[in-house]
């Protein structure tokens, strides 16, 4: 039997887990919908603020994004920044591991 196959398909399967975590969350306690729009655009203005510094493009870029990703998309946007946030730490935890490893 090939075990390794079916840890992909464990793998698969908990991707999508986790992408189905946020909407959930977002059906059976409402208020959350307010905390992850506002993390939403907190993130959108400063990541469109660090590219194009401060002015009137900002604000137009910004505007724009905002209103697709966090009004319109809510829920496939904060499924996204989980899955981003969870890629960026376990890839942090590998980089930390091989260079803690390193220095024995």
């Amino acid at each position: 039997m090939n075990s390794q196959g079916n840890v992909l398909i464990f793998i698969l399967i908990a991707f999508a887990v986790v992408l189905l975590i946020p909407p959930v969350i977002i059906t059976i306690f409402p208020p959350a919908k307010y905390l992850f729009a506002l993390i939403m655009v907190f993130m959108v203005f400063s990541t469109v603020r660090a590219y194009l510094g401060d002015g009137i493009p900002t604000w137009i870029i910004s505007g724009i994004l905002i209103y697709f990703l966090v009004f319109k998309y809510l829920l496939v946007t904060s499924s996204l920044w989980v899955f981003q946030i969870l890629l960026g730490v376990g890839f942090g935890s590998v980089i930390m591991w091989g260079v803690g490893t390193r220095f024995r």
